[in-house]
């Protein structure tokens, strides 16, 4: 008898302790916190731990956050500023993405084994049309207030619904996840429960609310006590006057003025974030052009297995770098503890030089995009222009052109293989053969090609340097377009001018860096024909009513996306080879390379970080960084 209940205490132990593994919280009792907030509770300026955290608080241990393989996790210490570098005025991507807090999330980034986060559990229907969410009691935002389902119903209501906030409603909170479906429904259940339910099976609906896209739980839940005020529903426009004339606004704008105190995760970098609660590790508390400062949530929902409320890291600060070289100079100086995005492989003797005096170590991580793949605009509003680069024929003849060995050596320095999304046969005779086939076999006095109107045809790539990477391969991929004759000239542009102009439909051709490692499922390059069909986009996006309908194939592009995310997970192979297929035959942009690894300099003082796997699934578990002494 009492073997057979010792039995049952070891096995009821362990259970306790898979679960707690798994972000559901154990039967922890008392809690430790910050120095920094045990202070502020002294004082009286807090309340206890206890009572600031869920009832039942995410649980983080190994293999919660990061797959097991990619992280040997110690329980950190409290305390410490970890100094990061931006280079657009009002974006700071390290802070993003260790702020991301979707409203489920899975280890790392694979898309599988989802898990609570945000809410506390979920239930799926068997046909996969309703999803059952329940929020953490006790959870509370960053200014102590509960959140509730009534914040969920705002955000339903109020936000989505609202056309004049929401003009249109997302694509991917519709049925069969078409611009064409119908929207989301969504029940209130209780205080704390919620239910959504699609009128067709949905298989792909919590990856979608836990990795693609980056989603945050801000598309689905806001705080209603600090947005209403913002709201006509709730304040009089009236009241909103002082507010509107500010910003330079009339009554008639006052959804703008919403969604500029509305801020996002994506938006956490913007001033006005500074008065916005979250339920992110870090909050922002001081926000300019140059200098950017977030410190720890008071009210942060995740604790480790030792019961230590998370983020360990008490501030983030980061600093505004005008140019990829000074950014370098910095991590090489050991001004930044983590480099996310700003390394590259051509500093690599530099970073190894410099690493004992900058304090600092080097991990190779897997990359999971690419960084500078060369995209023509194929609505772009020339008909010369279309008639040209419409032909499949034509962007057959460029692809081949592109030395991606050669390209390989020079850009990435061996770390990354050929792609097999699109071919890669390195054939400039048969390129050349195929453009005069197509009847682009005319030339200038200077030996370029000409297009059907009789004018040298000319590629114009302008874009903007977010990674070394893409000034290296746009230059190499104009020589190697120039040596089959077709004239091409690269541009680099001041960020903002290039986001309109993108917006604009007025670039003929750029440079794109998110087609997504293959492996990752959920990751279907959607974002792609922003570049390479603006108008086809926008017509898919609006379901017709803007833009320019698209060709039969663009829209077999669109509808095996929407697939993917509705078939089961057994299912997904075969549509997924069918979309890549799709890539492959039309090549409606170059993906120049697959398989990258590239470099990350991070501070030899900061613990937690992950020794291999995908970088930015690292930077996702910033709420365990600490720092050792």
């Amino acid at each position: 008898m009492r073997k057979g209940l010792a039995i049952l205490v070891v096995l009821s132990l362990l259970i306790s302790v898979f679960l707690g593994f798994n972000g559901i919280s154990s039967a922890q009792k008392k809690y430790n916190e910050s120095p920094m907030l045990a202070e502020l509770v002294k004082q009286g300026k807090l309340p206890p731990v206890e009572q600031r955290l869920p009832k039942k608080p995410f649980v983080v241990g190994p293999g919660v956050l990061l797959p097991k393989d990619d992280l040997d996790f110690e329980i950190g210490k409290y305390g410490g500023t970890m100094r990061l570098i931006h280079h657009m005025p009002d974006t700071e991507l390290s802070v993003f993405i260790m702020n991301n807090e979707p409203l489920v999330s899975c280890p790392g980034i694979t898309g599988t084994n989802i898990q609570g986060n945000i809410v506390e559990s979920y239930k799926v229907s068997p046909d996969w049309k309703t999803f059952t969410f329940k929020l953490r009691e006790g959870l509370k935002w960053s200014d102590g207030v509960p959140v509730t389902t009534e914040d969920v119903q705002f955000t339903y209501e109020d936000f989505l619904l609202n056309e004049t906030l929401t003009p249109v409603f997302p694509t991917y909170l519709r049925s069969g996840n078409r611009p064409d479906g119908k929207p989301m429904k969504l029940d209130i259940l209780d205080k704390y429960t919620f239910r959504i339910t699609f009128d067709e099976p949905y298989g792909g609906f919590l990856v979608q609310l836990a990795i693609n896209s980056w989603r945050s739980y801000t598309d689905l839940l806001k705080p209603k006590h600090y947005l209403k005020q913002f709201h006509i529903k709730y304040t009089p426009v009236e009241k909103l006057e002082p507010l509107l004339k500010e910003q330079k606004l009339t009554k008639e704008e006052w959804n703008k003025l919403f969604h500029l105190k509305d801020c996002t995760i994506w938006e956490m970098a913007q001033k006005d974030a500074v008065a916005m609660p979250y339920l992110t590790p870090w909050i922002p508390v001081q926000i300019t052009t140059q200098y950017k400062t977030f410190e720890r949530n008071p009210y942060y929902f995740k604790v480790d297995t030792a019961g230590n409320q998370l983020p360990y890291i008490d501030k983030l600060t980061s600093t505004l770098v005008q140019d990829p070289e000074l950014a370098n100079l910095r991590i090489i100086a050991g001004e930044a503890d983590h480099s996310y995005e700003y390394a590259v492989f051509k500093n690599m003797p530099l970073y190894i030089q410099n690493a004992e005096k900058g304090n600092y170590r080097i991990i190779l991580y897997d990359l999971h995009r690419t960084t500078a793949d060369p995209v023509l605009n194929l609505t772009y509003p020339d008909p010369t222009w279309r008639k040209v680069v419409r032909d499949v024929r034509f962007r057959r003849a460029l692809n081949m052109a592109i030395n991606r060995k050669e390209l390989i050596e020079t850009v990435y320095y061996g770390y990354a293989s050929p792609p097999t999304s699109v071919p890669s046969e390195y054939n400039p005779q048969k390129a050349e053969q195929i453009l005069d086939s197509i009847g682009l076999n005319k030339r200038d006095t200077e030996g370029w090609r000409l297009g059907p109107d009789g004018k040298r045809f000319t590629i114009d790539i302008e874009y903007f340097i977010h990674f070394e990477e893409q000034k290296m391969t746009a230059e190499l991929i104009a020589e190697y377009w120039k040596k089959i004759g077709i004239f091409t000239t690269t541009k680099v542009i001041e960020p903002g001018l290039w986001s309109q102009r993108l917006n604009a439909n007025e670039l003929k051709a750029t440079m794109y860096m998110w087609t997504h490692d293959k492996n990752l499922w959920w990751a279907i390059w959607t974002p792609g024909a922003n570049y390479w069909g603006p108008l086809w986009h926008i017509w898919m996006t609006t379901k017709g009513k803007s833009g320019e309908e698209p060709p039969a194939e663009v829209k077999r592009y669109y509808d095996t996306i929407a697939k993917l995310y509705l078939i089961p997970p057994q299912e997904r192979a075969k549509v997924r080879a069918d979309f890549i297929r799709s890539i492959y035959n039309n090549i409606w942009w170059f993906i120049t390379v697959e398989n990258l690894k590239y470099p990350v300099v991070v501070s030899k003082d900061l613990g937690n970080v992950a020794k291999k796997g995908y970088g930015i699934a690292a930077q996702f578990a910033g709420e365990i960084y600490f720092f050792k002494k």
